[in-house]
């Protein structure tokens, strides 16, 4: 990157943060320390005002607007990748507030970029499970959710229990949020079952934000809870043996079931997975039936032969 794209690039990222210590410019344009007091020293010379505070770092003084961004082509589709991307993945909420922010992204497109995007967008399509949503389950929190989680605020709401098949009220103080195995995920300090607890977005109806705060630095920090706890006590390492035409045919599946790594063997392709309830993955496994191969599991082995037992079980009778 020549010195003037990186002066603008410095400008765009003082302006998108409220504060920009030195370390974070250093690392992103993998510059020296030196380098960027000379940067900022000379977008300074240039008339763009900025200041310094001790502890936090640079900022740009309020009152002071840079001229509207341009994109690039490739940064304007690979806008569009990502809004794609959202309809599948994210909430109603989200997507319509992403929808809007791509309509003003594409206002301030060049006509040939307009005409770029506009094409290449016919030509884009993602192809995910389709999963069907109950009118109990709209899932349109995330925004309520995200406002919350910046202003430290209680949330109140209905979860739904798919084990028991019941509902039931929570106050919780919300800790941060995640996806995974295709949904996304509230974690919270619960104060019904005074702890953090692992809340799906989709299982949650009747959501309110309370007039009441908390303090976070008070919980232990979410992301241990998703990495540390969640690896320790709730999950555990399957291997399983797949025969090679098989595993050819998995693909992007094995993601859904916390694939990790796989090696291949004279005897087949050997998947690792961290496992979490047994019984979801067991049901994945009998699609495959005498093509794959538990290594190391007596109790993922013994749900199987649970299943299979109530499969012949239940066709029995139905004959």
């Amino acid at each position: 990157m020549n010195r003037i794209d990186r002066l603008t690039a410095i400008m765009l990222k003082l302006q998108s943060k409220r504060y920009v210590t030195i370390d974070d410019i250093a690392e992103q344009y993998s510059i020296s320390e030196r380098t960027v007091f000379r940067d900022i020293k000379a977008l300074g010379e240039a008339g763009v005002p900025i200041g310094f505070e001790k502890d936090r770092g640079y900022y740009i003084v309020e009152g002071y607007s840079i001229p509207p961004v341009m994109f690039t082509k490739e940064e304007a589709g690979a806008i569009l990748l990502a809004s794609k991307l959202l309809k599948r993945q994210g909430d109603q909420s989200l997507v319509d507030h992403f929808e809007q922010a791509l309509t003003k992204i594409r206002a301030v497109l060049k006509n040939t970029q307009k005409d770029y995007v506009q094409e290449l967008e016919k030509y884009i399509e993602v192809v995910s499970p389709n999963v069907s949503v109950e009118k109990a389950f709209p899932d349109l929190y995330l925004t309520d959710i995200k406002d919350a989680l910046v202003h430290h605020q209680i949330l109140s709401f209905e979860y739904y229990a798919n084990y028991s098949d019941s509902y039931s009220s929570r106050e919780v103080e919300p800790l941060g949020i995640c996806h995974y195995a295709n949904h996304w995920h509230l974690i919270a300090y619960c104060r019904m079952r005074h702890g953090i607890r692992d809340f799906r977005t989709d299982r949650i109806s009747k959501l309110h934000v309370l007039d009441q705060f908390f303090d976070p630095s008070l919980r232990d920090d979410f992301k241990e809870h998703i990495f540390v706890r969640q690896m320790s006590q709730d999950v555990r390492e399957i291997r399983v043996l797949f025969e090679p035409d098989v595993a050819r045919l998995i693909g992007d599946q094995r993601y859904y079931y916390g694939f990790i790594e796989e090696k291949k063997t004279e005897a087949g392709v050997e998947m690792i997975f961290m496992v979490g309830e047994c019984e979801y993955f067991a049901r994945w496994l009998l699609m495959f039936t005498d093509r794959v191969r538990i290594l190391n599991s007596e109790k993922l082995e013994q749900q199987i032969q649970q299943f299979i037992e109530q499969l012949s079980s239940h066709y029995a009778m139905v004959h």
